[in-house]
């Protein structure tokens, strides 16, 4: 039987590569084979802001195809906010009076660029704005893609959780929960959180989001989140990883324990990682030294085997680590049906279990 189960990055010292893209065209500040750190500014690129339609013939109450001749500025003309673009003069200004209407002047909404104009309208494009890149990691820059990014060469711990709310940081990590299944508390955050990036154990809740963001620390992660705490994780400045679910489910003991060795170590948070298979995988990044001969980790599809490092994703088993020790291997239902399952030894345990195939993913 040949079964390719989901697979989870949980290790201890690995090389990656990870790509740092623009969104539009701009310039790359760095070289192939240069040392970056987390918050160095790599790329820098100019982005459209916007723009809003000014209805110069509405503002002066005159008919579009009259409209033009009222106006002030051209196209390719730079105009700032409240700059007058247009207005009645001559005998329509005398006529407009002596009817009793209201005299009022067209201006410019924004500062920008005028960029057209025709039927009665002018269309003004506000200045672009400059956004910076920044390498988020510590690496090497393995090769430079002109004008749009760069691949990094990284080694170091990596995880990967189910759940993120889409922000980047970086930041020493502060173990704040005494076990697996242990929540961080909010009256435990304090300032010497500030900076720093909270590990905690079963689950977060709004209380807690709250006083990292008071204390702005640089993240958080744990093993799960209260729901009704996610619109506020996602509202946050610093990235939020949760390695389980929603709800209140312990972390998994396996990445638990990489993450308590690594206590006092700096680590990069991308909240937004999207991994092979396309589905966003958030993932935390401990740079370490490299090891002689090291050679790049990347996710990619393999059949399950035995010897593998597995995690079971559902209950009754949820959150149990083990190594696969038989494969294939049949469970009996209480149905009296058979489901395709494997036998894995945990940890501490005298006895393996059967884990059916759907409800294990593997650890790497």
């Amino acid at each position: 039987m040949i079964v390719y189960p989901s697979q989870t990055m949980a290790t201890p010292l690995t090389a990656i590569r990870r790509e740092r893209v623009l969104p539009v065209a701009g310039e790359i500040l760095v070289k192939e084979g240069e040392s970056v750190e987390p918050f160095q500014v790599i790329g820098r690129a100019l982005v459209p802001a916007g723009f809003q339609i000014v209805n110069v013939a509405r503002d002066l109450g005159v008919p579009p195809a009259k409209a033009a001749k009222y106006l002030k500025v051209k196209p390719g003309q730079k105009v700032k906010k409240d700059d007058l673009v247009a207005e009645l003069r001559g005998i329509s200004a005398l006529m407009a009076v002596l009817f009793g209407m209201a005299v009022r002047p067209s201006r410019s909404p924004l500062d920008g660029t005028v960029t057209d104009s025709g039927g009665g309208r002018i269309l003004i494009e506000a200045f672009p704005k400059e956004i910076e890149l920044r390498a988020n990691y510590h690496g090497v820059v393995s090769r430079v893609v002109p004008e749009w990014g760069v691949y990094l060469r990284i080694t170091g711990a990596v995880i990967q959780g189910n759940w993120g709310n889409g922000k980047e940081s970086a930041g020493v990590l502060k173990l704040m929960s005494k076990s697996n299944d242990k929540p961080i508390r909010a009256r435990s955050i304090d300032g010497s959180c500030t900076g720093a990036v909270l590990i905690g154990g079963s689950r977060i809740d709004a209380s807690v989001l709250e006083k990292a963001i008071e204390i702005q620390a640089r993240g958080i992660i744990s093993g799960s989140i209260d729901p009704g705490a996610i619109e506020m994780a996602n509202q946050a400045t610093f990235p939020v990883i949760v390695t389980e679910g929603a709800g209140v489910c312990p972390m998994c003991p396996h990445i638990y324990r990489l993450l308590a060795t690594n206590d006092g170590r700096e680590a990069t948070l991308n909240a937004s990682f999207k991994s092979h298979w396309g589905v966003a995988r958030p993932e935390v990044v401990i740079s370490l030294p490299a090891e002689p001969g090291m050679e790049f980790q990347e996710a990619l599809d393999r059949p399950l085997k035995v010897g593998d490092t597995v995690r079971a994703i559902r209950t009754p088993h949820l959150g149990t680590v083990g190594t696969v020790v038989e494969f294939p291997a049949w469970l009996r239902t209480s149905a009296g049906s058979q489901l395709p399952a494997a036998k894995v030894k945990t940890e501490g345990a005298q006895e393996n279990i059967l884990i059916p195939l759907s409800n294990l993913e593997v650890l790497r």
